[in-house]
């Protein structure tokens, strides 16, 4: 009798209890948005934060550098997959850990001045949280790939990209709303309590073992990861599914500010864009994943093209540069990208979860993503330097639905996950 494993939130390996996998959902959560602190506050609030201080814009330029641990994790995934403790689990050996280094890390910021001497150490500080941060998720997507099958997964990855959104606004403008009443320690202190609940929750987690399989050498190695049948498909996936919404927030920008448009409208529109994403696209892109992955993926690259053309017809004049234009065009690219995003994430988990090591084989993918990401929103950015605007939207439009029929190759060319 053949299972049908989209009917399955949870595979057989996982946990035996009730309780168990009551817990199991709100532990990924709580994971992926204590992930998210660190990047709001490399990317947003600690340059602000900086620049108020006094500092040098030479020296702020290079504090967005503590991101970097996001594209190189691949280098010691395998690390992360080959070496645990047994009496608290393959994950949790690292979960638990990273997280309290987190928490120390930004409970440390509360008490270095972020100017003079104590400048470095609070970036150095900074840094050693988002490789804590960086490893941990290494782990996680380890956990959810392994525990975890068809609805579960996307599920799960509802999770994982509402969570680091929500926790990447709390660390970036979160902070900087509440920086002026509550001081630079109440900011920090707050934020550190964060991975501290976490720690609490993990460690009220009892991690099921995960059944292996019956082979000679199952240890991770990177090579291993690029021997896997379709894992070309998946890089190159990987790499430009992130570049609708990076580069259609990037340059969406620029393109308001000059139109005019002030920095708290602008910041305003930004933010309208991440709650719509965290509150709808997000939870419409988890059901339909549950349903078909790959129909998800198709979808959200379609809708992200029609937004990208009422960005286009914007930037020609044919549609007002009003707040009722601006607004439908931000909200179908962030429905879109919560749409790209889980089911994105839902393909990469399922092909982890299929080999024997899921935590290397999430991570070099996602390695690829953040590096897509970078990539393609910075030559959208330069490319409508040098042709404009409508006809940057326009290539974009056309570049997506080239996207859309390549997914739709992939969906039948990619070996059959869980």
């Amino acid at each position: 009798m053949s299972v049908n494993p989209d009917t399955l939130p949870l595979a057989a390996a996982n946990t035996s209890s009730e309780a168990g996998r009551l817990r199991f959902f709100p532990l990924i959560g709580a994971l992926y948005f204590t992930q998210g602190l660190p990047v709001g506050l490399s990317m947003e609030a600690v340059p602000v934060l900086m620049r108020q201080a006094g500092v040098s814009m030479d020296v702020i330029a290079l504090v967005p550098l503590a991101g970097l641990p996001w594209i190189i994790k691949f280098l010691w995934a395998p690390m992360v997959d080959n070496r645990w403790h047994a009496g608290l689990g393959r994950r949790k050996s690292w979960i638990v850990p990273m997280q309290a280094i987190l928490a120390a890390c930004l409970l440390l910021l509360g008490f270095l001045p972020l100017e003079g001497s104590g400048l470095w150490m609070a970036v150095t500080a900074l840094a050693i949280g988002t490789i804590a941060s960086a490893t941990q998720d290494t782990a996680t997507d380890g956990l959810a790939a392994e525990q975890l099958a068809g609805r579960g997964l996307a599920y799960a990855n509802a999770l994982q990209v509402g969570g680091m959104m929500a926790g990447f606004m709390v660390g970036g403008g979160g902070v900087l709303m509440v920086a002026d009443a509550l001081g630079q320690q109440g900011v920090f202190l707050l934020l550190a309590l964060f991975p501290a609940l976490t720690v609490a929750i993990a460690l009220s987690w009892r991690e099921p073992p995960r059944p292996v399989p019956a082979r000679e050498d199952t240890r991770a190695r990177l090579a291993d990861t690029f021997r896997r049948p379709g894992v070309a498909l998946l890089l190159v996936l990987a790499f430009i599914y992130g570049g609708a919404h990076a580069s259609g927030l990037s340059v969406s920008k620029i393109f308001l500010v000059d139109q005019g448009w002030s920095n708290q409208d602008t910041g305003l529109v930004s933010t309208i864009s991440g709650l719509v994403m965290l509150a709808v696209g997000c939870p419409l892109g988890s059901a339909l994943t549950a349903r078909n992955r790959w129909v998800a993926m198709g979808t959200g690259m379609l809708l992200a093209a029609t937004s990208f053309a009422a960005w286009g017809l914007i930037a020609a004049g044919i549609l007002p540069s009003g707040w009722l234009a601006v607004s439908l065009a931000i909200g179908l690219l962030s429905v879109a990208s919560g749409f790209i995003a889980v089911s994105a994430a839902t393909i990469i988990m399922a092909f982890g979860g299929a080999g024997k090591q899921a935590g290397t084989d999430v991570t070099v993918l996602q390695s690829a993503n953040v590096l897509g990401e970078m990539a393609i929103a910075g030559v959208v950015v330069w490319v409508a330097g040098r042709t404009g605007y409508a006809a940057t939207f326009a290539g974009a439009t056309v570049a997506l639905v080239l996207a859309a029929l390549f997914v739709s190759r992939a969906a039948r060319s990619l070996p059959v996950t869980r």
